[in-house]
């Protein structure tokens, strides 16, 4: 699991400090570019989720540059930043599809709910992220889990397992656990097909079963943990038993 990974694009040392200022304690900023070919490289190489990129760069709307490259190349959320109110500027950047559009100076909230609302419009889910604590949004096979004020990236391949608590679930990693409301029916609605239902209280990932004992309606996941299987779903605990051994 880690943080949601930042692009900037600001050639202002200033600006950049206070962007870091803001954001290092619940983003990771994966990289800082002055120029549009700083920008590309790292783009290309740091694979980003999120880029906010200065629409003025050197007197050229570099940012605007860039963000066409985003599109063109591997599409992800963009907000825009400028100390300019120029009409033409906001046309131009307005043709990128940004996400958002803040003015400097950048106000901490303003630009934190600016985050998790590109992330809900990337999605097509308006209010996940900015409206509810404890929310989750599944997104290019990643989990975005909101813990507090910070957002987490897990890989939906490393969750073991989901238990239900009532309209909430508990999502199960090697070594992690995380409350969300979201009710145990929406996941199984929307996961992959690797993982399935054993129990009205519980969604294994199969990939992460360790072994499987029918006569005792169990199984043990790879981090040891161990698991009923309801006997409606005895079927289904044979079939993996075929599978697994």
């Amino acid at each position: 699991m880690e943080k949601i990974n930042i692009l900037i694009l600001e050639d202002s040392p200033e600006e950049v400090i206070i962007l870091k200022e803001i954001l290092s304690e619940q983003y990771h900023i994966t990289g800082v570019a002055r120029n549009y070919e700083e920008a590309t490289q790292l783009f290309n190489d740091k694979t980003p989720d999120i880029a906010i990129l200065d629409i003025f760069i050197d007197g050229k709307r570099e940012g605007i540059q860039f963000a066409d490259y985003i599109n063109n190349h591997n599409p992800i959320p963009i907000l825009f930043l400028t100390n300019s109110k120029d009409k033409l500027s906001f046309i131009a950047a307005k043709k990128q599809k940004p996400y958002n559009y803040l003015l400097k100076p950048v106000d901490p909230l303003e630009i934190r709910f600016a985050i998790e609302l590109a992330i809900e419009k990337y999605v097509d889910q308006i209010g996940q992220l900015t409206t509810k604590e404890n929310s989750a949004l599944e997104i290019n096979n990643t989990l975005l889990i909101k813990k507090g004020n910070v957002l987490i990236k897990v890989a939906i391949a490393d969750i073991y397992y989901l238990e239900s608590d009532d309209k909430y679930c508990n999502i199960f990693t090697s070594d992690a656990k995380f409350l969300v409301y979201k009710s145990l029916k929406s996941f199984s609605e929307t996961l992959p097909q690797n993982f399935v239902s054993i129990h009205r209280k519980h969604i294994v990932n199969i990939n992460q079963i360790a072994s499987v004992h029918p006569n005792d309606y169990m199984l043990t996941l790879k981090n040891g943990q161990n698991l009923p299987v309801s006997q409606r779903h005895r079927k289904l605990l044979l079939e993996l038993f075929t599978i697994i051994k």
